[in-house]
């Protein structure tokens, strides 16, 4: 085999460089439509970026799907860069970080309870919507509301 070619088929899948060219704009977008504010997304993305390296094995992982792999990552961060303290639990053991989340303490408890099993629990609002025995708009609109409150803060 030509020592060029053994040279392609030993490197990872993905470099941080192939991510960025690839998914950056993508990301950029979603970082947007979360935190409203251009330079903030921006700011974020840089961070989020920084921390790739740490997770390139799970990302370049045959089995996963890379853009869901980066949600994942930025959902991370953004959760982490909310959080200032301890955390604890809410009933059913859904754990709300309501220690670490400067911004649970502006929501109401409905509020607290949809937005801690949808981001940090990691429920679908269809499951939420069984679990609490509420129509699934209801728990859209809350979540809607929750992060408006998030917004509002950054």
């Amino acid at each position: 085999m030509e020592p060029q070619r053994q040279i392609l088929l030993n490197q990872t899948p993905y470099t941080l460089q192939d991510l960025y060219n690839r998914y950056a704009g993508m990301l950029l977008g979603y970082l947007s439509e979360i935190v409203k504010d251009h330079q903030k997304a921006e700011q974020h993305l840089v961070s989020i970026f920084n921390a790739i390296p740490q997770h390139l094995h799970e990302i370049n992982n045959t089995d996963t799907n890379i853009w869901c792999q980066l949600q994942r990552l930025a959902k991370k961060h953004l959760s982490d860069s909310f959080v200032v303290g301890g955390g604890s639990h809410l009933g059913n053991g859904i754990n709300t970080r309501q220690d670490k989340n400067k911004f649970l303490d502006r929501m109401t408890d409905e509020q607290q309870l949809i937005f801690s099993s949808i981001y940090y629990n990691h429920k679908t609002t269809l499951q939420l919507a069984k679990e609490l025995n509420k129509p699934e708009d209801l728990i859209r609109t809350t979540l809607k509301e929750a992060f408006a409150i998030i917004r509002k803060g950054l």
